[in-house]
């Protein structure tokens, strides 16, 4: 373990994960201030986290998703949750999140020294997957106390996230796997300049 540590922790990668933390939470922030119909909000957070996991490993991706998980929870929509359920409430944003980060990166791992734009395609679809199947079960788990506050309107909030699904997934299979590639390049050419000047 301590060897997985000492691998994970280089300049490199502290450095790479801080950039990548502080574009979670702009992005998550700014994503809150564009609402969608139904109270959820447009965000494309799951691009950062995505590619955290793929060039840093699962560690990255579950840090940076547990970041986002901790940030939902001042959406408005998971702050009206709470109101009727706060503890699962809670905890359901931040394990969508934190499994949004790990689930794809340890998918890509596992995937990529076959192909490594197949790994790329599957984290970028897995990442919204866990993402909005986690809040999913968690909006199921809270149901009775939902309906009885809300009533026939969950399911229609429900249709909504299914909406919101669709939009993350789309974004996500066309943007993540081509900027992971644009990074791909760019590190190439990187390690070539310093191999030259060694």
């Amino acid at each position: 373990m301590k060897n997985v540590e000492n691998a994970f922790f280089t300049a490199r990668n502290v450095a790479l994960l801080a950039v990548l933390l502080a574009i979670v939470v702009v992005l998550q922030v700014f994503g809150l201030a564009i609402p969608m119909p139904g109270g959820t909000s447009m965000s494309f957070v799951l691009l950062p986290i995505i590619l955290g996991g793929m060039l840093m490993g699962p560690i990255a991706g579950t840090v940076l998703g547990f970041a986002f998980g901790i940030i939902t929870i001042f959406d408005p929509l998971a702050l009206t949750l709470m109101n009727y359920t706060p503890a699962a409430a809670v905890i359901t944003v931040i394990l969508k999140g934190t499994l949004a980060g790990f689930i794809p990166s340890v998918l890509f791992r596992l995937i990529s020294s076959k192909n490594r734009y197949v790994a790329a395609y599957v984290a970028a679809v897995a990442a919204p997957v866990c993402n909005t199947g986690t809040f999913f079960i968690g909006c199921l788990v809270m149901q009775d106390a939902l309906v009885s506050s809300v009533g026939m309107a969950f399911w229609a909030f429900i249709g909504l996230i299914m909406i919101n699904f669709a939009i993350e997934l789309a974004v996500n299979v066309v943007l993540a796997p081509a900027i992971y590639s644009v990074d791909r390049v760019i590190e190439r050419k990187i390690v070539k300049a310093k191999n030259r000047t060694a």
